[in-house]
């Protein structure tokens, strides 16, 4: 394959992107064009091009565009290698919500970003509840530490940081790689990652890895809340708790424990 088309793949993967990421699902030519930095000509090039493979679609009668039903196939595909961890896992986050009260999430690893796949809401009146589907910053997350710090090599973290310290969202939200190595580090020999005042100020959040049959991470076992009540008296109390847990669903999956 040569450059450019190379160039039009990257460039066709990202309008994809943007159809799924858009607030209602679809998106006009000119904000194409205005978030990808592409020439309407071009952009309007590859949006044909991916309209006669099935996986964009014209809005009904509108100039927006949606994603095609083609895509439906790799979402099937995606669901049926995600359910099997799901069910799996499914008993051990209402046994975590039975113990602490929190809501408890399975939670995976998206390039940049981490996706929550299955959720046990809570019983407390204040809770926090992302919903299945929901998707934050990896450099935020606790999910991200526990999946990132069980990795045979850095190249995802560093993919993660690739254009440099990144926006500060929170008061202790870590911008710079060396400090999330750094983090990831006591992370494994922690056994659990913390998360505290770098999402949200007040919020903190728990999380263990869930482990392949290789020892790899594939997804993390969170637990999300106020400071007071995630990390106060003792973070152990839940972190131990999450280890546990997913231990539990790591050794379903083939995992076995040196």
């Amino acid at each position: 394959m040569n450059t450019s088309n190379v160039q039009s793949l990257v460039r066709g993967l990202a309008i994809l992107d943007i159809l799924a990421d858009a607030t209602d699902g679809c998106a006009s030519l000119s904000e194409i064009t205005r978030r990808t930095g592409l020439s309407p000509s071009t952009a309007h090039r590859l949006l044909a091009t991916l309209s006669d493979q099935g996986y964009v679609d014209r809005e009904g009668s509108s100039k927006s565009y949606v994603l095609g039903n083609r895509l439906l196939r790799f979402s099937t595909v995606i669901s049926k290698r995600t359910s099997a961890l799901r069910e799996i896992a499914r008993p051990r986050l209402e046994a975590i919500t039975r113990q602490t009260g929190e809501t408890s999430n399975l939670v995976v690893l998206d390039r940049t970003d981490t996706v929550y796949v299955d959720q046990v809401e809570g019983t407390h009146r204040l809770r926090m509840v992302p919903g299945i589907g929901a998707t934050f910053p990896a450099y935020t997350s606790a999910s991200a530490k526990a999946i990132l710090a069980w990795q045979r090599d850095t190249r995802a973290v560093s993919a993660i940081f690739q254009k440099g310290p990144l926006p500060k969202i929170a008061s202790q939200t870590i911008v710079d790689e060396a400090s999330f190595l750094s983090e990831l580090s006591a992370v494994s020999q922690r056994g659990y990652a913390v998360e505290k005042d770098e999402l949200e100020d007040g919020v903190s959040c728990l999380a263990a890895p869930v482990r392949g049959r290789d020892g790899v991470a594939i997804a993390a076992i969170s637990v999300p809340g106020p400071t007071s009540r995630i990390l106060i008296p003792d973070p152990d109390r839940i972190g131990c708790l999450l280890m546990e847990q997913a231990l539990l669903v790591s050794k379903a999956l083939g995992y076995r424990a040196r």
